[in-house]
């Protein structure tokens, strides 16, 4: 009998390369319960399929919960893979800003402190436990949402020259970075929060998005220039009464 996938077409070798980036998480990393939300079919057929993206979303939920020190055990975070008008309308009902961005969070849990009277550059509180016995125990706890766009994310990843899948890495790590109550509001802050980012990336053997980009030469050495962090907004925007 012949085998029926012997006569199926071969996988073009990009869409290949694309579940391979997308979906090789590093073995080291813990598992986190990831709940997919696929508005916009471009995401899979660029990253892999709907198993492409979850893998690539629970990788980068991974290294931001590795790097903030947060067990994933009993965890989970809902990702929306959308495009710009989507995330534009998010960006208006949540932020006031009638405009798409690369990446929206939701936080579940308030953990950044008041800034008021706290250290420039401090870290967050930690996420609470996860429950473990009630009518929901069991069930993953939720850390919140994050939401990324079509068009602004591939735009950025082509003008920067580097993988989609490498961007998407990136947006994921620090929207689940605002999640645990990080920001780049202020200069100590960002630096924080960026060095995060970057350490935990090089620790899996992926690249250094901000090294990855070019810095004017007005730009004070060892200082990562403002148009290039990523441009997500957790701190305001709330959903489901979060």
């Amino acid at each position: 009998m012949a085998d029926p996938a012997a006569d199926a077409p071969a996988a073009p070798d990009a869409a290949m390369d694309a579940v391979t980036e997308a979906g090789d998480r590093p073995p080291s990393l813990p598992a986190i319960a990831i709940e997919l939300a696929v508005e916009d079919e471009r995401w899979a057929e660029a990253l892999g399929g709907d198993g492409g993206l979850e893998a690539l979303a629970a990788e980068a939920a991974a290294l931001a919960l590795v790097a903030a020190g947060v067990a994933a055990e009993g965890r989970s975070i809902s990702v929306l893979f959308a495009d710009d008008d989507t995330v534009a309308r998010l960006n208006e009902s949540f932020r006031g800003k009638a405009a798409p961005t690369n990446v929206l969070s939701w936080p579940a849990h308030e953990l950044r402190a008041e800034a008021e009277g706290r250290a420039d550059g401090a870290r967050p509180s930690a996420p609470p436990p996860p429950e473990t016995d009630g009518p929901w125990g069991g069930e993953p706890d939720s850390l919140g949402d994050v939401a990324l766009a079509w068009e602004t994310v591939a735009a950025e990843a082509e003008a920067q020259g580097i993988a989609l899948a490498d961007h998407v890495r990136h947006l994921g790590l620090h929207g689940v970075l605002h999640l645990l109550g990080y920001d780049h509001e202020r200069d100590g802050d960002a630096r924080l929060m960026e060095g995060l980012e970057s350490e935990a990336l090089l620790a899996a053997g992926r690249a250094d998005p901000y090294l990855a980009q070019s810095m004017p030469a007005d730009e004070t050495p060892g200082k990562i220039p403002k148009k290039a962090r990523p441009r997500a907004g957790a701190k305001k925007a709330r959903s489901d009464g979060r």
